[in-house]
């Protein structure tokens, strides 16, 4: 498949070969992870320039597909320029989302063939099946620390506290790394910032608490986001928020299937919220896809077109934000399939009191 899409990349820009220099998808490509690197993939053959410090890891990876022949660089530029003279290379594709201007302009001058500037940030939208079990495994990993968490979490702790809990719990439970730095914001002010940094601030009798963690494994990750109670005595309104969000997140998922536009997802959740009296507290878009990185296309979001399609993955997210006041986020990691969606995350959405 990964193959197919980067032919078609080169069919649409009359290009002989696509040269691959973001890490991002260079693993993509060929499941192997290496700071730096090259795939110079062209009709006939592909090859992975990879430095010594990764050479004998290349050659010994019992995971890496798509590559016909290894090179052991000591001097890309030189070493690509041959490749494109052996291989009779007229035309070539570079990262146009990924290049540096000043990368792009050394190597108009060096390689022997024109160089065509082509956005790639869409190669990686339809995941594969073992693309996809990678990113459930991480998803597992990640209900899993959920459930630790809401064990363990006891009033008096501090955001930070939670937060390192957390990263402690990925790592024991098989965990690459996060998938970003993990999100802890409870009460009335940092609980009402969507992206607020874990503080010494100790949770209370009366918190809403908002957790927004991921975790990697095989190079994919997990985004997953919940919101809980402490103890009983919560605001009313809290409560009413947080069945609007679920709501809201409920018949934007109910939705997904191939052939809706990642707008209309995000149109359906903030027309519902904003028909309950919450629409200016909905700040951001409803979701983004998910996989190397955190964050890809397609992105739910106002004023995106892009039609979804079968194996693409990506979140649902609404939230609220009132300040003085709290917020409540629900994000779940979704496969859109051909028919509607499959859950990839499978942490509880009710909402769970904790008790002090």
């Amino acid at each position: 498949m990964k193959k197919d899409i980067l032919n078609n990349l080169m069919n649409d820009n009359g290009a002989d070969a696509v040269l691959l220099h973001s890490p991002q998808n260079r693993l993509w490509f060929t499941r192997f992870s290496s700071s730096l690197g090259y795939v110079l993939f062209s009709k006939n053959k592909t090859y992975l320039l990879i430095d010594g410090r990764y050479h004998t890891m290349a050659i010994e990876s019992k995971e890496l597909i798509n590559v016909d022949e290894i090179i052991n660089m000591n001097n890309a530029s030189k070493q690509i320029n041959e490749l494109i003279q052996k291989l009779n290379i007229k035309k070539m594709i570079i990262e146009s989302d990924w290049v540096y201007v000043n990368q792009f302009d050394s190597w108009s001058k060096i390689f022997k063939a024109k160089l065509i500037k082509t956005d790639t940030s869409k190669i990686r939208m339809i995941k594969d099946q073992w693309e996809i079990d990678q990113i459930r495994k991480a998803c597992d990993i990640t209900n899993l620390v959920f459930e630790k968490v809401l064990k363990n979490i006891k009033i008096g702790m501090s955001e930070l506290e939670i937060a390192r809990f957390v990263s402690n719990q990925f790592l024991e439970l098989g965990a690459q790394k996060l998938s970003f730095d993990t999100i802890v914001a409870s009460g009335e002010m940092n609980g009402s910032m969507p992206h607020a940094t874990p503080s010494n601030r100790t949770i209370k009798e009366g918190d809403f608490v908002t957790l927004d963690m991921g975790c990697y494994v095989n190079g994919y990750c997990s985004d997953q986001t919940r919101t809980f109670a402490i103890g009983e005595t919560i605001n009313p309104k809290l409560i009413d928020i947080y069945q609007t969000v679920l709501e809201s997140q409920q018949k934007g998922i109910s939705a997904l299937k191939e052939g809706i536009s990642s707008g209309d997802i995000h149109k359906i959740c903030f027309d519902y919220i904003e028909s309950k009296g919450y629409g200016e507290y909905f700040t951001h878009g409803t979701g983004h896809g998910l996989g190397i990185e955190i964050h890809e296309e397609p992105y739910n979001a106002k004023n995106q077109t892009e039609i979804l399609r079968a194996g693409m993955t990506v979140t649902v997210e609404p939230g609220i934000y009132i300040p003085g006041l709290g917020g409540v986020r629900i994000e779940d990691d979704l496969l859109v399939t051909k028919d509607g969606f499959e859950y990839l995350t499978t942490a509880r959405r009710e909402l769970i009191h904790i008790k002090g």
